[in-house]
């Protein structure tokens, strides 16, 4: 793990002499409640990020764009764009 990381969460790095300064557990708990704490942002972040993309290809940017911005593949975007939250498994075409 880097320092920076570390830092970030913490957590006490080891020392060069091997001694423990937290227990697995404790890091355990503490990697998880910094995961917590911005699991909410970041869902709210994506929200936002699925507006603005189906607003962009309503505006007229073009789909490779709004493919190329966000990481998301067509396929996607197209049922961003129909209205639903994009992660639902696509429905099966009726015969």
């Amino acid at each position: 793990m880097s320092t920076e990381l570390a830092y970030v969460l913490g957590r006490t790095m080891w020392h060069p002499d091997g001694v423990e300064h937290e227990t697995a557990a404790e890091q355990l708990s503490k990697a998880a409640k910094a995961y917590r704490r911005t699991e909410k942002a970041h869902e709210e972040a994506r929200q936002a990020l699925k507006q603005a993309a189906v607003e962009a290809l309503d505006a007229g940017v073009k789909q490779s764009e709004v493919v190329k911005t966000t990481g998301w593949t067509r396929e996607y975007l197209r049922r961003l764009r129909k209205g639903g939250d994009g992660d639902a498994p696509a429905k099966p075409k009726k015969s």
